[in-house]
């Protein structure tokens, strides 16, 4: 399990080393981000200053409730899909040794807008459904059903992205072929990606640190811990976002054609993938 682990760790160094390359690649998340904020003040103001939230009663869960939050869903979800499309489609132009600009990225996303839509589509509905079964947060049978679903559905739809940029699929044909691609790559895909998600632990405990110093009473450095640590949890974000869209290209450049980019250790990424029935 160490050497796994090591192996992952190593993976995320290999990764960071091409963001250095291609700076311009944290644009993606940053712009996502920025736009996603936008879509969810506008729809909650639109919704709020046209009485629409005041006359639904949202605790008889009317029709008109799940419609709304299926609208933001999909539009919510649209966004985040079509900029790491953007992302990926870039890190893959990198890892063929190109040198891809940014609006290489977005007409490249552009190109796909149906297949990204569909995809939407699909994932808006199991995100819905999942979060309506974590509604039932009472029954812990119910939330560790909720979990392992959830779990489940982010590995099958791992190599989803860069399907959608490759193979120009989506909705369902690409969750198929994603999931057949994440079977013959298990080991270190799940690790690797788990050790890009360290980089968000520093700022999440220096906003913890924060909110507890201000409740032991000194308000003033809990507030200014508080805000660094919201600060470095954004910047960490955003470098998850790259890094995350940069590592899933690499591990499906080499579980599709078996080729290694010159930027990356063949040793490294080959030892990534143990076959099955393997005790390595």
């Amino acid at each position: 399990m160490m050497s796994r682990f090591s192996r992952g760790f190593q993976l995320f160094k290999e990764t960071f080393g091409i963001l250095k390359k291609d700076r311009q690649l944290l644009l993606f998340p940053v712009i996502s981000g920025l736009v996603t904020l936008l879509v969810v003040a506008t729809f909650f103001l639109s919704l709020f200053f046209s009485g629409i939230i005041s006359d639904v009663d949202t605790s008889a869960s009317s029709p008109l409730v799940y419609v709304l939050v299926f609208a933001f869903y999909v539009v919510s979800y649209f966004i985040v899909i079509y900029f790491n499309t953007a992302l990926v489609s870039c890190a893959l132009m990198r890892l063929d040794g190109k040198d891809p600009t940014f609006m290489d990225g977005i007409h490249s996303a552009s190109a796909r807008i149906g297949k990204i839509f569909s995809w939407t589509l699909v994932a808006a509905t199991v995100g819905l459904i999942l979060q309506l079964i974590r509604g039932e947060g009472d029954n812990l049978l119910v939330s560790l059903v909720s979990a392992l679903l959830g779990a489940a559905w982010s590995l099958a739809t791992f190599f989803v992205i860069p399907v959608i940029v490759v193979n120009d699929l989506g909705g369902f044909a690409a969750i198929e072929r994603s999931w057949n691609l994440f079977k013959s790559t298990w080991g270190e895909t799940f690790i690797g990606s788990a050790s890009l998600g360290l980089i968000l632990i520093p700022g999440l405990l220096l906003f913890l640190a924060g909110v507890l110093i201000i409740v032991m009473g000194l308000f003033e450095v809990g507030l200014l811990i508080v805000v660094v640590g919201l600060f470095l949890m954004v910047i960490s974000a955003i470098l998850y976002g790259a890094l995350q869209g940069i590592f899933v290209a690499i591990m499906y450049r080499y579980a599709t054609t078996g080729d290694v980019p010159d930027a990356i250790d063949r040793s490294l990424v080959e030892g990534a993938f143990v076959p099955k029935g393997s005790t390595r």
